[in-house]
């Protein structure tokens, strides 16, 4: 079966604490990924960027969140590798959402 194409973008808690946390956080999301046996494409995540204001807010640890750090991937996986995937985001507390969808190339 060939890879496909696939775009991650998750939102990190805001009440995490200083940038390096957040980058680790990235970096842990990211080796998820490619231990999952996906390739991310070089040049193609964008670390956290700082606080961006949330559309509406979000119900996380008990409390209602209206900031958070973006963070976007792209990368090549079977498609039996995204439930790994996804497992992962579920079970790293600090991400409060996440979109995980094909891309059309």
């Amino acid at each position: 079966m060939r890879a496909r194409t696939y775009e991650l973008m998750y939102i990190i808690d805001p009440t995490v604490g200083n940038d390096d946390e957040y980058t680790a956080i990235a970096d842990r999301v990211q080796n998820s990924i490619t231990n999952a046996g996906a390739t991310i494409q070089d040049g193609e995540t964008i670390a956290p960027s700082g606080r961006r204001k949330l559309a509406y807010p979000i119900r996380h640890g008990g409390r209602d969140l209206t900031e958070g750090f973006y963070v976007f991937h792209r990368f090549e996986a079977q498609p039996q590798q995204l439930p790994v995937i996804e497992r992962d985001l579920k079970l790293t507390e600090q991400v409060m959402r996440y979109l995980l969808t094909t891309s059309e190339e």
